[in-house]
């Protein structure tokens, strides 16, 4: 039954038209016009688009982003003692996290006079100086051409006892005994606790 009864206060009878379950779409006509079905993009439009941006995503992280792994100041760790060696970027406050990068050059230019490891990686070269903290001893890990984290009662063990910046002249350390970088100016006071 597509009406309903209702009564007016008379008593009278009169029909009510039933609502229609599909809205009105505003076309005048009482709602009789279809919908015309939406169009779907084809499974390979989507994914072409999908690759499309990550791609670009994953250039400008890589290579337009400020603060990437590869920043000066940012810290890695390094495994291998070649240029083939795995660069793992790390927070610098990481036990594990061996060199600071001091700076990112291309081409074929060195890394500035001082002792920097050097880590090409393509065309860019990585000059990377151990990621020192006040108070910290470090002992040499040879394998990896770094100096990790160690008791300060080991054998080889070398305390680092100021940080200078600013500077590249260990002349302010007791001693004499620094070792300075120029870029970024840094001088690392040492002292060898075992002996």
């Amino acid at each position: 039954m597509d009406e309903q009864k209702d009564h007016d206060p008379d008593g009278e009878p009169h029909f009510i038209p039933a609502m229609s379950a599909e809205p009105d779409t505003g076309s005048g006509d009482g709602g009789s016009s279809a919908r015309a079905p939406r169009k779907r993009l084809p499974a390979w439009a989507v994914a072409a688009v999908a690759v499309g941006i990550f791609a670009v995503a994953f250039l400008f992280l890589r290579y337009v982003a400020p603060g990437s792994s590869a920043d000066a100041g940012n810290c890695a760790s390094v495994t291998g003692d070649d240029d083939s060696a795995a660069f793992t970027p790390l927070s610098c406050d990481d036990d594990e996290a061996t060199f600071r990068v001091a700076s990112t050059k291309d081409g074929a230019a060195g890394c500035p006079e001082g002792a920097y490891r050097e880590l090409r990686d393509g065309g860019a070269l990585r000059c990377l100086m151990p990621n020192f903290r006040e108070g910290g001893c470090y002992e040499p890990d040879d394998e990896n051409r770094a100096f990790r984290l160690a008791d300060c009662t080991a054998v080889e063990a070398i305390r680092v006892t100021r940080v200078i910046e600013g500077s590249s002249d260990p002349a302010p350390c007791p001693g004499g005994n620094g070792l300075g970088y120029p870029e970024p100016p840094v001088v690392y006071c040492l002292e060898t606790p075992g002996t």
